[in-house]
């Protein structure tokens, strides 16, 4: 709570949005997100989408807080897959115990806990306060659209595969992805839920086994490297998963917006 207190202070001050710093694909999902609006919620973003866009990584710098890692991820497959994952914490941890519970993630959870919190900043009517929620909301959609973080294997270890999510999820986005060529796709009016997370952790993990199998294609014969021909490889493998992960997750956070703005009673900007 302290972290995000001192966050807010200082993105109340700065006035102005610096140097966006790290995450080119978290800050494409936040910029995505704001401009896919009705124009009605819409209005509490105009000519701050910069600020939202500066924030989205916030998260992954909380990592003094313990407790912060396991939110950015879940090992579905620890539950026996997505589609057993309980809708509740406290299921859960009937489930698989406490213990486990911490270690497997608990990304989904934290992504209804974020909107709860962003429905509260727009009951108080704080644009502060929705702007910083929504960044960190853009955040958690963002991690809940990248197929390696609903596995165990999140990182190839068991595959002989090591730094596969970081090649993924950032390699290819930074050599390959122009924000100009990704659609910002409207939002879809009233058909998102506190429980969407859940569908969209379904799609996602099902795409993690592709991941890895074209990962293990284009390595093929090149041992640990992952140079020369490897990247096209896997771009042309993989490029279509990544714009569209991407795509999805704007308007996604973009739909828990408008949810949010909704449970908070609708307020004008």
């Amino acid at each position: 709570m302290m972290l995000r207190l001192l966050a807010l202070s200082l993105f109340l001050v700065s006035g102005v949005p610096g140097a966006a710093w790290g995450g080119k694909g978290h800050r494409i999902i936040a910029s995505a997100s704001v401009r896919g609006l009705p124009r009605v919620v819409g209005a509490w973003f105009s000519g701050q989408e910069g600020m939202v866009v500066e924030h989205a990584s916030d998260p992954d710098h909380w990592r003094r807080d313990r407790k912060e890692p396991p939110r950015h991820f879940i090992n579905s497959d620890v539950y026996g897959g997505p589609s057993s994952v309980p809708l509740t914490p406290d299921e859960a941890i009937d489930q698989i115990g406490a213990r486990r519970f911490q270690k497997t993630g608990q990304l989904p959870w934290t992504v209804q806990d974020q909107v709860r919190s962003l429905a509260s900043a727009f009951r108080d009517r704080d644009r502060g306060r929705v702007l910083l929620e929504t960044s960190y909301l853009s955040h958690y959609v963002g991690d809940l659209h990248v197929p390696l973080h609903t596995i165990s294997n999140y990182d190839g270890k068991d595959t002989g595969q090591r730094g596969v999510h970081s090649r993924w999820e950032t390699g290819l986005v930074e050599r390959y992805v122009e924000p100009s060529s990704l659609r910002i796709l409207p939002t879809t009016q009233g058909r998102t839920t506190l429980q969407s997370p859940w569908r969209w952790l379904q799609e996602t993990y099902s795409l993690s086994s592709l991941v890895l199998a074209d990962d293990r294609a284009a390595g093929r014969g090149r041992g640990k490297r992952r140079g020369g021909a490897y990247w096209p490889l896997f771009w042309q493998a993989q490029g279509s998963i990544v714009k569209g992960q991407l795509e999805r997750a704007g308007q996604r956070t973009g739909d828990l917006i408008v949810l949010a703005w909704e449970m908070g009673g609708k307020p004008k900007a």
